[in-house]
Order: structure tokens, then sequence, then C-alpha cells
């Protein structure tokens, strides 16, 4: 067991224990510092994701400080530029790593960047908590390794009953990036919706940079889909739903929470509308808590946040009630107490973590209507 599996680390506040036996990893005598890490992306064709982690991560960490919310440690936020780039994402974790003053990293935000710095957070006994990243091969690292998304599979297949079985749809598309994330998702979403009786008249990939998709759109429009799943992020699903709407391409546009953000909306304009969606948090729900998060974040920011706000602000709250529960700072207690969330009751829901670190939560069905995210009505 590394050094960092024994304890996490901290930095002094005050004078240092001076006797022999002391820590490698000093204790103040009045709170310790718990570095929180942050890994996003800052620049890069994904920066407005990286933006809404940055922003979720820091209130959170302002709140645990001000409520003391753990007890005993003072939280510190440091960010790091992955640009969700697997060689990006991998770099920044060998950087964490290697440092003598972290315990925790929120992030990374695509699946690939996961992957590729999942297993350097594992070797090194950090934990690593994302807030968005679905596919099922990142917790499979190991124990180290957590979300707070659900698990690709879970999402689509709510989606993919609600499509195939609530809306009685028999003909399905698919679009999706290019990428790790694209391709599992919409193998789920084609897998569930064939096995509730449906038919996929269309499977499509497509590139970040991609921006004529006027190719993809005539495929699918002569096979006729009543609803084209998409898997994908905010800006090249605008570009498509633009070039779908100008080419006559009429389909439900129907994602996972990936979509729910209210830049998709400002790139899209009308084009957005009628699209269909699951999100565990939504803005407009009327539970207390979710909205003393929008009232805060709003006074900090002056925007209403995103899901992807909200699941960065919820893991980094989750760290602090894990520490809190552990009531130690050594690395072991700290993971298995994460580990053992159970009816957690935040801004994204009642959450449990099941035994391979998957979440447990409910999704709400939302649309968007007259480019507002609004709650789905039948």
């Amino acid at each position: 067991m590394t050094n960092r599996r024994g304890v996490l680390k901290a930095l002094v506040i005050g004078s240092l224990a001076a006797s022999a036996g002391a820590s490698r990893f000093a204790v103040a005598q009045s709170a310790r510092v718990f570095r929180l890490w942050l890994s996003a992306p800052i620049t890069g064709d994904q920066a407005q994701y990286g933006a809404d982690f940055r922003r979720g991560v820091e209130l959170a960490v302002e709140q645990i400080n001000t409520g003391n919310l753990a007890p005993g440690f003072r939280f510190e936020v440091a960010i790091e530029d992955s640009k969700s780039d697997p060689k990006e994402a991998a770099n920044v974790a060998q950087k964490f790593a290697s440092s003598k003053n972290m315990a925790a990293v929120v992030g990374d935000f695509s699946s690939t960047a996961c992957l590729a710095a999942a297993p350097i957070y594992q070797r090194a006994g950090i934990i690593m908590l994302t807030p968005t990243a679905s596919h099922p091969d990142i917790t499979r690292t190991g124990n180290f390794i957590f979300r707070n998304t659900p698990i690709a599979i879970f999402e689509s297949n709510i989606v993919a009953d609600w499509a195939t079985k609530d809306m009685k749809v028999k003909r399905v598309a698919l679009i999706g990036r290019n990428d790790d994330f694209g391709r599992v998702q919409s193998e789920y979403l084609g897998a569930r919706s064939k096995a509730n009786g449906a038919q996929v008249v269309g499977t499509e990939y497509i590139n970040a940079a991609d921006k004529d998709l006027k190719p993809v759109i005539t495929k699918l429009r002569a096979a006729n889909p009543e609803v084209t799943y998409l898997s994908m992020f905010q800006v090249e699903a605008a570009l498509l739903m633009q070039q779908a709407r100008e080419m006559g391409f009429k389909t439900t546009f129907m994602s996972g929470a990936s979509l729910f953000n209210p830049q998709l909306i400002n790139l899209a304009g009308d084009a957005a509308n009628g699209l269909l969606l699951v999100s565990s948090y939504f803005p407009g729900d009327g539970n207390p808590k979710v909205q003393a998060f929008v009232k805060a974040f709003q006074a900090k920011n002056n925007l209403t946040p995103s899901k992807f706000s909200a699941h960065s602000y919820e893991a980094a709250l989750m760290i602090a009630d894990a520490l809190k529960r552990a009531g130690s700072g050594e690395a072991d207690k700290v993971r298995a107490a994460l580990a053992a969330t159970k009816d957690y009751d935040g801004v994204i829901g009642k959450l449990s973590l099941d035994s391979g670190r998957e979440v447990v939560l409910n999704l709400q069905r939302l649309q968007v209507l007259n480019k507002e995210f609004v709650a789905w009505k039948a």
C-alpha cells in the first residue's frame, strides 16, 4: 500500500509536529487543508463544460468551509486544464499523482479523458470522482474511481424505454460522436430499442470537427425515423439541429443529459425546440435544496447552474461528506466511506452508490419548449 493510500495529504497550518514518528504529511494544529483538485477542459472545444465544472466546485468548496461541512479540514481547490484530451488528462493525472499536497480529484469531463487518467489515480491511491463520464470501463479501473452521473446503460435504457415503450415509437435512428462516449451510448440505445420491438433504421457517427452534416441528415431523412437519438455534446448537436431544420428533416430528437446545457439553446435557437432529454437535475425543481443551490449559484456567478455545474458541485460535497463520515484523514477510510454512500440527499436528488461504485438515482424527463428547458408533459 502506498503512502497515498495510507494518508490523505495535508498542508501545514501552524507549527509542524516535531517528533521523529510524525507523518510525512504534516497535520495542522487547528485544521488541515484538504487539497481538492479539478481536472477539466478549461480550454478547447469543451471549455464550456470546464467552466461549468469550475463554478460548481468553487461554490461547493466555499460552502464546505463556511458551513464547516468537513470538521477539522479546510478545503482548497486547484485547477488543471485537461482540454478533455486523453493525453492531456493523463499528464494532469501524473502531475497530481506526483504532488505531495493532494487528496482527491473531481473530473474529468469526457469518458475518453477519464479512461486515460483513471489508471494513474488508481495506482496512486487517489480518489477520482467524475461528474459526467458514463463509459462502463471507467469505474472498473479500480476501487478509488467513482462517478455521480449514471453509467451509460442506465441512462440509455431510460431514454429508449421512454421512446419505444411510453411513446410507442417503432422506427429510431442514432447519431453519435465518434468517440468512446458516443459509440457506447448509441450501442446501448439501439440495443434497448430493439429489445423493446423497435427497428433501428440508421446509425451514423460524426466527428467534432465536422461542419457539414448534410450527408448524414440526407441519409437518415430517407430512412424516416420517428425518433433520432443524439449521443453528443452541445456544439455539434446545435449544428445538427440547425441543418436538420433547414433540410426539413422531421424527427423527434432525444438524448441523455449530455445536451442539458443552456449553451445548446444559445447556439441552436429555435431549432432546439422539441428536443426531449433526461437529467438528474433540473433548476426548475421545487425541491428546497435545489432552489437554495440555484440561488447561491446565481448570486455568485450571475448564471443559472447547468446540470454539469450541479454534478461537479455535488461531487465536491460528496467527498466532504465521506471525509466527515470517515472521521479520519486516512485515504482508505475516506474511500470506504465514499463507497458506502447511501441515501445522500443533494441537488441532483437522493442517491446511493452500489457495489460497483455506480450511482443509483432518479432521472427527470425534460423538453425544450419555446427555447427553454421545461418539465416534459405527455
